[in-house]
């Protein structure tokens, strides 16, 4: 059975998940990490693509990349075939370095990639290489956590940005995410062919569909007056949360934004971050 073909468009943001040669061990040498980060960040600067995340294990790397200019295909391209010979030199072999083509699995809703990223940078305590996500030196969380706002490598901006436009509330939320232990399910990130649901994107049709707005929604979502004038008076009593959520995943379905939900609701886009993510 042939491969599938990738799916690609313009602004596109994927993850990407390559794997060494019949698992091999590419990345134990530390020099090999630097070497596959200088030549992202090089090839960065001559693509114009944008890295949201990574994290360079021993015998794979994860990256959270949008393809802006150039394809995804032409930018794993060039810095797998770059990486791949000075490889080879550095370690006097030949053949391939890589197993097979790396997996490219589209990202269809923002609102995944905060658990995205928290799947990526998780990964080497999943691998009990390390006791906490800030311990390990070869991912984007120190980037994160330092609020490196202009890393010429990675954009933290635009993650956080979908949390919260305060970047103490962000980072805060940002933190607590990445520390709690609960695991996330390794299929619903890896062992797909999207992350999110597909039609909350259609990607051969850019034109947005006329959007009932936010009341009526909230309307919908709680069928009482009551409950209505509650939620939107910014209320916290508990027997609402059902309600919110409700409403929540009708509005990210219509395409607003977590600060625009949360202003109808009377609450901030932190509190909307973790209604949507389980959190009451």
């Amino acid at each position: 059975m042939g491969r599938k073909p990738r799916i690609e468009y313009p602004g596109g943001i994927y993850h990407v998940i390559q794997r060494g040669n019949n698992r091999e061990f590419l990345f134990d040498n530390n020099a090999c990490k630097e070497m596959l980060l200088d030549l992202l960040t090089s090839y960065r600067e001559k693509l114009g693509f944008d890295l949201f995340g990574y994290v360079i294990m021993g015998n794979h790397y994860h990256l959270i990349i949008r393809q802006t200019e150039a394809s995804l295909q032409t930018i794993m391209h060039r810095v797998l075939s770059l990486f791949g010979r000075r490889y080879n030199i550095l370690n006097s072999r030949s053949g391939h370095v890589f197993e097979y083509r790396y997996k490219a699995i589209p990202v269809m809703d923002d609102k995944y990639l905060m658990s995205l990223l928290r799947y990526v940078h998780r990964n080497p305590v999943a691998a009990n290489m390390c006791a906490q996500v800030s311990d390990y030196a070869w991912s984007s969380d120190r980037l994160y956590r330092q609020n490196e706002r202009d890393n010429e490598l990675v954009d933290i901006n635009y993650i956080l940005d979908t949390i919260a436009k305060n970047r103490p509330a962000a980072l805060k939320v940002y933190r607590d995410y990445m520390d709690d232990n609960v695991k996330e399910d390794i299929a619903a990130f890896e062992e797909v062919d999207y992350i999110g649901e597909k039609d909350l994107l259609l990607i051969d049709n850019y034109v947005k569909a006329e959007r009932p707005p936010l009341n009526d929604l909230l309307r919908a979502a709680t069928r009482e007056d009551s409950l209505y004038q509650l939620i939107k008076a910014g209320s916290r009593k508990r027997r609402l949360t059902p309600y919110k959520k409700d409403f929540i995943k009708a509005a990210y379905k219509c395409g607003y934004t977590m600060e625009e939900i949360g202003k109808c609701m009377s609450i901030s886009e932190v509190a909307v971050f973790y209604l949507m993510h389980g959190e009451s």
